[in-house]
């Protein structure tokens, strides 16, 4: 198999929308889980709020719709009627270093976030919990997922949680995901000992991908 540095979008298919679809009981409400979910549907939903952490919620809200557009992006949702207040993005790399060492087995999960009236409903859990333990969703068991944590990407404001205590939330999180702490030499993740790539290497990848991914985790350009 032919592996090709720098490749984003090489055959990318994307899953049928709403292949995911469930309604949960939190017990502050019924939600429904759902994705990955159209640019049609996203765009005539209302975005709650409370979804400000990387940008205000309007202008996170538009960046989402776009995502949506292109080839590679892929959003799960938790929904209250037609009010999003949960969700996760996944895409091709974003960040610099894996730009540069992107391949077609290769995804990164990009954000999520939940409105903050709703942190303790388990939202961000229900739609993991459906992408990655769904025995009737396997999509990504066909690639290798980066999650990259980096302290300024935390919300350690409304939280009150030192990056440490943030960091192994987020650790203890995507360990139940199989999302393992991998070494680098990315300067990004450098910039603060609190930041960690990881990790989650699809059960049906083959030893050409997982051996490109270990290489591109070092500097070998």
């Amino acid at each position: 198999m032919d592996i090709s540095s720098g490749q984003k979008h090489t055959d990318f298919q994307k899953p049928p929308f709403d292949i995911i679809s469930k309604v949960i009981d939190t017990g502050i409400g019924v939600h429904h889980i759902r994705g990955p979910v159209s640019p049609e549907w996203i765009s005539s939903c209302h975005f709650s709020d409370g979804l400000c952490c990387f940008r205000p919620s309007s202008s996170q809200h538009k960046a989402l719709i776009e995502l949506c557009k292109q080839p590679d992006g892929l959003i799960f949702v938790a929904a209250r009627a037609e009010e999003i207040m949960s969700y996760i993005s996944f895409q091709k790399p974003d960040f610099p270093w894996w730009e540069r060492r992107c391949f077609p087995q290769l995804l990164e999960l990009a954000v999520m976030e939940t409105a903050p009236s709703r942190r303790k409903a388990g939202l961000i859990t229900s739609i993991l919990d459906n992408i990655f333990k769904n025995p009737e969703f396997t999509f990504f068991e066909d690639f290798i997922i980066i999650a990259i944590q980096t302290v300024d990407g935390w919300d350690l404001n409304s939280t009150g949680f030192s990056p440490w205590t943030y960091r192994k939330l987020m650790l203890d999180l995507f360990k139940k995901y199989n999302f393992t702490p991998w070494e680098t030499d990315d300067p990004e993740i450098g910039e603060h000992p609190c930041n960690t790539l990881l990790a989650r290497i699809g059960k049906n990848t083959g030893s050409t991908e997982r051996n490109y991914f270990a290489n591109s985790c070092r500097d070998s350009d």
